[in-house]
């Protein structure tokens, strides 16, 4: 069973901390470098009486700035992106170009490339490039893109499902990947909804 951290904004202190660690970064070179306001980040961390937590857009854009995915263990070596991957141009440079343009100079949309038979049976396959808006509000059937937090290993997998409130439920005949997954914005958080999906050709066999 996954352990429960205290409350979401303490787990937000604690990720920021890992990333200017990391980085060796000040608290206001990485507001700066992430394109927000210093006092969102000094007094978020050092302010006892901001109870409240960084908002979905201001936490893209320091994983943006940095690199360093949202988590408890943000560095890029240790988390487990499990069913799908951030986007490869090099992978698949016959769509990069399309990719790119669906994602370019649009705040908080990333690219994710489909490793799971999760949602088969809705039409989304294994090598399906996935576009994200971090920033859309999920409505009950949606594909959306959440991360499965183990506390207690430092561990993050992200994942892709329909949202079928309180769960996240798979489209697919695969046994192994029938669990559901109940949204709790602790151990299970949504991230981000599916707003479009790209397919590279299929070589025809000889």
């Amino acid at each position: 069973m996954l352990a429960v951290m205290s409350d979401p904004a303490d787990e937000q202190r604690e990720w920021l901390r890992a990333v200017l660690a990391e980085k060796k970064l000040a608290a206001t070179a990485l507001a700066q470098r992430a394109g927000v306001a210093g006092p969102t980040i000094t007094r978020f961390l050092n302010d006892p009486r901001a109870t409240h937590a960084l908002s979905a857009r201001t936490v893209a854009a320091i994983e943006k700035a940095t690199g360093m995915r949202y988590g408890p263990d943000p560095r890029p070596s240790g988390a487990r992106h499990g069913e799908a991957n951030p986007f490869n141009s090099k992978e698949m440079t016959d769509i990069g170009e399309m990719v790119r343009a669906a994602i370019s100079g649009r705040n908080a949309i990333h690219a994710w490339t489909l490793r799971s038979r999760a949602l088969e049976t809705s039409g989304y396959v294994p090598g399906d490039v996935l576009i994200v808006d971090l920033n859309g509000a999920p409505q009950p059937g949606d594909v959306v893109c959440a991360q499965l937090y183990d506390w207690a290993r430092s561990a993050a997998q992200t994942v892709f499902r329909l949202w079928e409130p309180p769960y996240l439920v798979p489209a697919t005949y695969d046994q192994n990947l029938r669990e559901v997954f109940p949204v709790d914005n602790r151990n299970t958080t949504i991230k981000g909804i599916v707003i479009a999906s790209l397919r590279a050709r299929q070589a025809r066999a000889a």
